[in-house]
């Protein structure tokens, strides 16, 4: 499954706004499948910037579902960097399509991108 910036932030977004009422399961996102934010929720996990659950059959790659506890410190930053939809797109457009680079990875590279004022 191919990576989706779009629906990480939009996770991150959806998390942020309901955070208060406990773990967070089942979310639906318009345009997007079940696994495909499972698989997404997953990445956001290794990437230490969301705390949480998952739950994967054995010798699957996807998972079956999860439970968001909460933000890292590390995902708020990225969340306040690219609130603004301006700014995202820009940031978007500079990276391009960085193939399968990991997430862990990618989101330090949109965060150098602020942080050296190229956006």
């Amino acid at each position: 499954m191919k990576r989706d910036m779009d629906l990480v932030r939009k996770i991150l977004r959806s998390v942020d706004v309901n955070e208060d009422e406990g773990a967070i399961s089942g979310m639906q996102i318009d345009g997007y499948s079940h696994e495909e934010i499972a698989y997404h929720v997953m990445l956001l996990k290794e990437a230490n910037i969301i705390r949480a659950n998952i739950v994967c059959a054995e010798g699957s790659k996807i998972p079956e579902g999860y439970a968001i506890y909460s933000i890292t410190r590390e995902g708020y930053a990225f969340l306040d960097a690219f609130s603004n939809e301006r700014r995202w797109k820009k940031a978007q457009s500079l990276i391009g399509d960085i193939g399968d680079a990991p997430l862990h990875l990618v989101i330090p590279l949109f965060m150098e991108l602020i942080t050296a004022r190229i956006i």
